[in-house]
């Protein structure tokens, strides 16, 4: 699996039309994170960098450590050709907090990269990971972000409304955003308790009626 078999999809309504994804919708809609963004481009400019240039950077390596997960859970080998080596050195360091984790844990995975699209919402998002800890049924989230914003725990919830009604019988205990260095190959856990989970999706439902009442004026 490449570098662009994952996090590249598009999401297709019934009537034929492009859903927004999940996170659009709240990047469009929600600044929360707008100013800290803002003040981390000049940090990294006056430091003589291309901020765009990390960012991608940075994407890359979160998608590579996606993948090398997916390839734990799921047995298969893992193609880095389209990665560099700095790369390809951070998303391991990453993977081995992971690994740290999971053996700590023995965390369960039984989905992983599933892709919904809600009729009701219109919108499609790709959920990193559902399974088991401790008997409970976990939604999660893999990152290498430095730091935990609202933003997530907001994401979670939107998708944990979106699994539950795609599986009916499925009822998500708790979220989790699991975050892991790739500097330090630690491992972050953050739980996100079912109230929290609930209230992102109020605020994503509000989200939603702004943007269409934006596109009506």
């Amino acid at each position: 699996m490449g570098k662009m078999d994952l996090h590249g999809q598009r999401y297709i309504l019934a009537d034929g039309s492009k859903a927004q994804s999940v996170t659009t919708v709240i990047n469009q809609q929600l600044g929360w994170n707008k100013q800290a963004l803002i003040n981390w481009a000049k940090r990294i400019t006056l430091g003589g960098q291309d901020a765009g240039k990390v960012l991608t950077d940075a994407g890359d390596i979160g998608t590579l450590l996606h993948i090398l997960i997916e390839g734990h859970q799921q047995d298969f080998d893992v193609d880095t050709k389209d990665y560099s080596a700095n790369q390809i050195q951070a998303a391991m360091k990453a993977f081995m907090g992971y690994l740290a984790w999971y053996e700590k844990t023995k965390f369960n995975a039984l989905m992983n990269e599933i892709v919904l699209v809600n009729e009701e919402w219109r919108v499609g998002g790709t959920i990193d990971c559902v399974g088991k800890l401790n008997g409970d049924l976990v939604i999660v989230d893999w990152k290498t972000a430095r730091y935990l914003y609202k933003e997530h725990k907001l994401q979670l919830g939107a998708y944990t409304y979106m699994y539950e009604q795609a599986e009916p019988r499925a009822r998500i205990k708790y979220g989790l955003v699991m975050r892991f260095g790739k500097e330090d190959g630690k491992f972050h856990q953050h739980k996100v308790s079912r109230d929290k989970l609930d209230a992102g999706v109020e605020i994503f439902e509000a989200l939603l009626k702004v943007s269409s009442l934006k596109n009506s004026i």
